[in-house]
């Protein structure tokens, strides 16, 4: 996935398992090294059956070796594939037109080959996580350092696989460190459930210090993790089906799956995001994600929300939003939860809110001792560093 197969031993592995095996035998590599092509040539020579490849448009980077690329590399050997080049130039042809469409949400940095791969060994989905986790923070300026972060949170997370989902893991957390400038000052929930062992057993030893940092007075667990979790789906069929969200049964699983946005969704009440080509670099200033930009901005000791737009798109007065000492967010996401409520009595350092960033849940803390006085952001509501969640008196 990181396309770090080297040429040498993509023929060796393939060799070994046609010696082994007669089932037919597929190679699959991401492009990022730049290494690929040359691994599926020597595949070749090998007896490999089959290689996954990506028609130009949609190649390189972070996907697969160009399939025309490949056809014509093999035209006249004995591998040749018999497709036809002017035909595969006419499916080209159509890509091109395809991917000016999804340009607005498509970022060179995924399609470019980056021999940085070679140190980090960072896989291409990871690798396009990362940029569009950076670029939703505001922060791809941090690329490289995130880069340079991720083998030392691997390293303490006792070297977990960089696949799905412990890539995200890890790479969730690398940028948090580089983000708050404190190596786990922010821990997601599933980090901490990774370093509980409730994803498995660790490759490797998880760094004592580290470990006792992140679950604080919990114990690790060393059973099976999937015999502590009590049988759920009637629970959550039951929910869907009293919401009215279940036509068939893919709509429990993916009411299961994914509680927060599942009812829009079901209900045919999501929108499909809208597409539009770059605007120009002042209104890129002036939005985030094509809504006005919002900034806390203190007068007088009392704090406002003020939103900046181009001429012409329109936005909402700004008004008293919350006192300037109350608890703020330190990344852009979406609130999920609130754990307290108004008037519930809170200490320092207590977990008031869930919030989903970068695909991982987060907690928000207490900042001080006293009453939850006022909640301001709404469930399901996007949230910038420094927006005020609640006031605490």
């Amino acid at each position: 996935m990181a396309g770090l197969i080297l040429p040498h031993d993509a023929y060796d592995l393939v060799e070994s398992m046609k010696e082994t095996v007669d089932i037919p035998i597929c190679l699959h590599s991401h492009c990022t090294s730049g290494m690929a092509p040359m691994s599926f040539i020597f595949a070749c020579e090998a007896g490999v059956d089959i290689l996954d490849t990506a028609i130009s448009p949609l190649g390189w980077g972070t996907s697969h070796p160009p399939t025309e690329s490949m056809v014509a590399a093999l035209v006249g050997t004995p591998y040749d594939s018999g497709l036809d080049l002017k035909l595969l130039t006419d499916i080209k042809r159509y890509f091109e037109k395809l991917m000016e469409v999804y340009a607005p949400i498509f970022n060179p940095i995924s399609a470019r080959v980056d021999t940085n791969v070679l140190v980090y060994q960072v896989p291409g989905g990871m690798l396009s996580n990362l940029v569009s986790q950076l670029i939703e923070q505001k922060a791809l300026d941090k690329y490289d350092d995130v880069l340079a972060e991720i083998p030392r949170v691997r390293e303490d997370l006792g070297y977990p696989p960089l696949v799905t989902p412990t890539s995200q893991i890890v790479g969730s957390q690398a940028v948090l460190n580089v983000l708050t400038g404190e190596r786990y000052k922010v821990v997601p929930k599933e980090v901490k459930d990774y370093v509980k062992g409730l994803y498995g057993r660790s490759p490797g030893e998880i760094n004592p210090k580290i470990k006792a940092e992140i679950l604080e007075d919990e114990d690790p667990i060393s059973v099976r993790p999937a015999d502590l979790i009590p049988p759920e789906y009637d629970k959550m069929k039951v929910e869907a089906e009293g919401k009215g969200l279940v036509k068939r049964e893919e709509d429990v699983l993916t009411y299961a799956l994914y509680p927060q946005v599942a009812e829009k969704f079901l209900r045919g009440e999501a929108k499909e995001e809208v597409l539009k080509k770059a605007a120009s670099p002042e209104a890129q200033i002036a939005t985030i994600g094509g809504k006005p930009a919002a900034f806390n901005v203190e007068v007088d000791g009392e704090a406002y929300l003020v939103k900046v737009a181009p001429a012409g798109m329109s936005i909402e007065a700004a008004e008293p939003k919350a006192p300037k000492d109350g608890v703020t967010v330190s990344m852009q996401g979406v609130i999920i939860r609130y754990l307290v409520a108004k008037g519930d009595q809170v200490s320092k350092g207590d977990a008031v809110a869930v919030m989903e960033a970068m695909k991982m849940e987060n907690e928000v803390y207490a900042n001080k001792d006293g009453v939850v006085a006022e909640i301001y952001a709404e469930v399901g509501a996007t949230v910038s560093p420094g927006d005020i969640l609640m006031s605490i008196d």
